[in-house]
């Protein structure tokens, strides 16, 4: 029986918008129109900080035309695909919003990738151009036969820097290409668009910007379609989500621009809202301090597992980072543990607003909810949207749940992504139309929302460990409580099978420890803690230290690979 009095009829959240906010519509311009419209008239402001070398608006909209009309001259249009092979350098940026305003579309690809992946998706993409750095060109060169491709275009991460820089950047990075009519420099292609004309395509809504990729959880990766409204919609929920911000402030983009995460929230939105954009093409976690100290950020937005590395950053230690506005985090759950860490940061570094923390996913543009500012609870995800309508279903029923009932978070609103790119089935099943109509993106997480709106994500339904009774486990309540001690670097909770019954999983806790502390020793303590304080069906079966729990390409642990290297672990023999 459906419930009257729930989250997603009453949208309780509303009350913490302004009547501005609650009345704003979407643009009605593609995503370069956006961020043309509202820089117009702050053209000789910064736009992007590239490693000293300063790009204005101005100079970024000649860039992008330049960029528009040399893609033209090869004859792109409206609906053609490009693929990348390539990071967030300026000439990546200038060329997605050059794409989109010819109607045309970015195919961008993790040149970290296997060359296998990367040729199944420049081939299902069905493009003929493709744009690489040139240090990835020895991958495309073992597929070149296979890919066939009319031009492929090299960049240089030395384009855009200060001379100096860039006379030392060519000569590290030096690469022998064979250059010819078909493999051509970024210059060369700039060049050869000098007399072509770049027709502006007109404003669809649902037309797509970009396809970006899924960190391949099940199966392979899966392209996802953001559109000009979907990733639009995410900058009208960053202007009003609370951040307190102002115009040519400085925001560091460490995030991948061939994630959904890093090319709407690192791209797009502080583009769109005027801000400085610092592109950090390669970003290394182990020099995240040296980054902020070196660049002063007002904003940034990172990764649960980034934000401790900053945390145990040299260089910040002791240091006043009250420049930092706001500290986002999103892209996978923080835990209870990290979050009362990152707490004690903020105050001891005199950081202003507590951590803008967030929710979201590939399939939503990245950004679902946000915790800014005031609008703050401890565990919590934040609030919905402004654009954005969350509720929480019974997996089973379909039905929506009320306050503070446990089910999976299903979101709806405009930021939606198109579709799986080629992908119908798996498109039907995370994009489920409901019995009111709309279309609602499964989110695969488990959650509740309270009686003022709040969403608390307890776990994923993939990572859910479940005993042989049937009870299940939620990692990121262990994960949790292990990383609240100061001796704990990264903390993850894995399953491992029963070696006692036919089926079932125990939780076993893998944990990365500060340097020079004695292992064994912290292991049998963070053992005998969780013996005596985590519930009888929830406590470990055993804690193993490693040197580095691996990270993804997007800086969250990757528990598939500990999932798949410990499934068979023999907790029998470990002693605490």
């Amino acid at each position: 029986m459906s419930i009257n009095n729930t989250p997603a009829k009453e949208k309780v959240w509303m009350k913490f918008y302004s009547e501005e906010a609650r009345s704003t519509k979407l643009p009605k311009c593609t995503a370069y129109q956006y961020v043309r419209e509202n820089n117009k008239d702050r053209l000789d402001e910064t736009a992007l900080t590239y490693y000293g070398a300063k790009i204005t608006y101005r100079q970024l909209f000649e860039r992008i035309e330049d960029t528009a009309k040399a893609f033209t001259a090869l004859g792109v249009k409206k609906g053609d695909v490009v693929s990348f092979l390539s990071v967030q350098f300026p000439e990546t940026i200038a060329a997605v919003y050059a794409l989109n305003k010819i109607g045309a579309v970015a195919n961008t690809i993790d040149p970290r990738m296997d060359i296998g992946s990367i040729k199944r998706m420049i081939l299902a993409s069905g493009s003929r151009i493709l744009v690489t750095v040139d240090i990835a060109f020895p991958k495309v060169k073992a597929i070149m036969a296979d890919i066939n491709q009319d031009y492929i275009i090299t960049q240089s991460a030395a384009a855009s820097l200060p001379f100096i820089k860039k006379v030392v950047m060519t000569l590290k990075t030096k690469t022998d290409i064979p250059y010819s009519e078909k493999i051509i420099k970024w210059n060369t292609f700039i060049a050869g668009g000098k007399n072509a004309v770049a027709e502006e395509a007109p404003y669809v809504g649902d037309e797509t910007v970009a396809i970006t990729y899924t960190g391949g959880t099940t199966g392979y990766p899966k392209g996802v379609m953001l559109t000009n409204d979907s990733m639009n919609s995410v900058c009208i929920n960053f202007k009003y989500a609370g951040i307190v911000y102002e115009q040519s402030d400085k925001f560091l983009g460490i995030i991948p621009v061939f994630s959904a995460y890093g090319m709407v929230c690192g791209m797009h939105m502080p583009l769109a809202l005027g801000l400085n954009l610092v592109p950090v093409p390669k970003f290394n976690p182990m020099e995240f301090g040296k980054l902020v100290m070196t660049f002063r950020p007002n904003h940034m937005i990172s990764t649960p597992a980034f934000i401790e590395m900053l945390i145990n950053s040299k260089e910040v230690q002791g240091k006043d980072l009250s420049f930092l506005a706001t500290l986002g985090s999103g892209g996978d759950t923080m835990n209870e543990g990290l979050e009362r860490k990152l707490g004690q940061f903020i105050k001891d570094h005199n950081m202003k607003y507590p951590l803008a923390q967030g929710y979201g996913m590939s399939e939503l543009s990245a950004a679902a909810s946000f915790c800014v500012g005031d609008i703050y609870k401890p565990r919590s995800v934040g609030i919905p949207s402004i654009t954005t309508t969350i509720g929480i279903f019974d997996r089973d029923t379909g039905e929506e749940l009320g306050y503070n009932q446990r089910g999976e978070i299903c979101v709806t609103g405009p930021s939606m992504m198109k579709a799986y790119f080629n992908a119908p089935e798996e498109t039907e099943f995370v994009m489920r139309k409901h019995d009111d109509g709309q279309v609602w993106i499964h989110s695969g997480d488990i959650g509740y929302i309270d009686e003022d709106g709040f969403l608390f994500v307890i776990g994923r339904m993939k990572r859910m460990i479940t005993r042989f009774d049937g009870h299940k486990v939620f990692p990121i309540n262990l994960e949790g409580l292990v990383n609240e001690r100061e001796d704990v670097r990264n903390c993850a909770v894995v399953g491992v099978n029963d070696r006692g019954h036919s089926q079932g999983q125990y939780p076993l806790v893998l944990v990365e420890l500060v340097d020079g502390v004695n292992a064994d020793v912290i292991c049998k303590q963070i053992f005998e803690y969780c013996d005596k304080y985590v519930e009888e069906r929830g406590k470990p079966v055993a804690v193993v230290a490693l040197d580095k729990i691996p990270l993804t390409g997007m800086g969250k642990n990757d528990n598939i690979a500990l999932e798949k290297q410990y499934k068979e672990f023999d907790y029998t023999s470990w002693q605490a």
